[in-house]
């Protein structure tokens, strides 16, 4: 039986989403320098190339410690939370109708 992913399904794949693309992008490079060591043309970019994986691999690690960490602190009530849904609220917006924050699992916009 398939059910629809919920509101905080949602929020927690947008939360993860930076981390899973620096991780596609260091399989990718890691793939790219394996696969193309060999060709002649390309072969003067891989010692350069090599140092993108880890670069990535970091990145990774480092948007996922603060999704988690920026969901661990909305769950543990020291974050700001949705007045409508309860969500966590994202980052300070400066906009024309004052500052406002976006919930991260319904998606309304909070004055601050």
């Amino acid at each position: 039986m398939n059910k629809p992913m919920n509101r905080y399904a949602w929020m927690l794949l947008r939360a993860y989403l930076p981390a899973l693309v620096a991780l596609g992008l260091a399989i990718a490079c890691m793939l790219w320098t394996s696969l193309f060591a060999s060709v002649a043309m390309l072969h003067a970019l891989v010692p350069y190339a090599k140092w993108l994986p880890p670069l990535f691999l970091l990145a990774a690690l480092g948007a996922g410690l603060f999704a988690t960490l920026r969901l661990w602190r909305w769950q543990h009530d020291q974050a700001p939370k949705c007045a409508g849904c309860g969500g966590p609220l994202g980052r300070l917006r400066h906009g024309p109708h004052g500052d406002t924050r976006k919930c991260l699992a319904c998606g309304s916009r909070q004055p601050v």
